[in-house]
């Protein structure tokens, strides 16, 4: 609970001096970019949020290590890869062992199919951080991945990481109807294999998932996961994903650190075509895209763009002028209002 409060005054004194900043023309380099190399994917996930989008052309590896320099001489921090499945691009050790080189510090989002005894080694040295997909115990996972081996290939890409001592390992798991049963066996897991973090989080309405609202948990199921988290948060090092936005009342119990999306403040993404948007999870369309990095730099794009989340636009929403948790919540996930889905305080009656 201390840290929660601490992370509560530190993000205070974050926000004001960023919007001192801001009013006076002045916007600090972003902390994380997040690169969604591809689109492509060995898996078929019923809960992804990856739409399939067909797209000609990906960045070229020369493209990815300007974007590198470019974030490197900003003094952004970390350089962060997702997907799709990020190891199924032939450049990826090349390019992030360039990253490394230029001081950025390094992350990977994979479902650890594709780490094996050899590669596990150049993944341990160049990343600092690693982050494997793990939805349950085996048959669980496999159905929700729709693949017999996915749950089998996960274990043994951690067990290679830890072999090789890889700096940080994350394990990823998405809540809904299908695994909720199952968050005792899946914790037990977690806890055995030793893992530095567990980001837990639920299903955005986009991709996969948004064809599906079977996916979505009810007021019962949510109210149930977030007691678990509660009294487990400490003991397996759980992190709520952001996109469960602001919890009320639950936030303090249920989170180690007050809730901020970092979108157009600390973070953003570079998407599979070079367009800029505030985070993976978004829809690649003009709504969300501040610009391309093809024809624009890197740095006039995050300096010139974000103004939505920068000028507070949620509170264009009635609910949200009224709403008494405003300033601890900024309007929660910008990916959950595509679907007009209420906010958590509002959709589970957590105020």
């Amino acid at each position: 609970m201390l840290n929660y409060f601490l992370s509560k005054i530190k993000l205070r004194f974050f926000k004001k001096i960023f919007f001192l900043l801001y009013e006076a023309g002045f916007v600090p380099p972003p902390r994380f970019v997040v690169w969604d190399c591809t689109r492509k994917c060995n898996l078929n996930c019923e809960h992804c949020g990856a739409k399939k989008e067909k797209y000609s052309t990906e960045l070229t590896t020369k493209q990815v290590k300007s974007l590198v320099r470019n974030l490197a001489d900003y003094k952004v921090k970390y350089f962060v890869i997702t997907g799709g499945e990020p190891l199924l691009r032939k450049d990826l050790f090349e390019i992030f062992a360039f990253a490394k080189e230029k001081g950025l510090k390094t992350g990977l989002a994979t479902n650890g199919f594709f780490i094996n005894a050899d590669n596990s080694k150049i993944i341990a040295k160049i990343f600092n951080s690693v982050q494997i997909s793990l939805d349950g115990p085996q048959e669980t996972h496999n159905k929700i991945r729709r693949n017999k081996k996915a749950f089998q290939k996960a274990i043994e890409s951690i067990n290679l990481l830890q072999k090789n001592n890889c700096r940080q390992i994350a394990v990823s798991s998405v809540i809904t109807p299908s695994n909720i049963g199952d968050l005792p066996k899946l914790s037990k897991i977690v806890k055995d294999l030793g893992i530095d973090i567990w980001k837990i989080s639920s299903v955005m309405p986009i991709g996969n998932a948004g064809k599906n609202k079977n996916l979505y948990l009810s007021e019962k199921d949510f109210l149930e996961f977030l007691n678990f988290v509660k009294n487990n948060k400490e003991r397996l090092k759980i992190k709520l994903g952001e996109n469960l936005g602001f919890l009320g009342k639950y936030d303090k119990k249920a989170r180690s650190e007050a809730f901020f999306c970092p979108v157009g403040f600390l973070t953003c993404c570079v998407g599979v075509n070079g367009n800029v948007r505030g985070c993976p999870e978004q829809p690649d369309n003009q709504y969300f895209k501040e610009g391309n990095i093809l024809k624009k730099s890197f740095r006039e794009i995050w300096e010139e763009g974000f103004k939505k989340y920068r000028n507070k636009e949620f509170l264009k929403d009635k609910n949200c002028q009224k709403c008494k948790f405003q300033n601890n919540c900024n309007g929660g996930c910008w990916v959950m209002k595509l679907d007009n889905i209420n906010c958590p305080t509002r959709q589970y009656h957590l105020q």
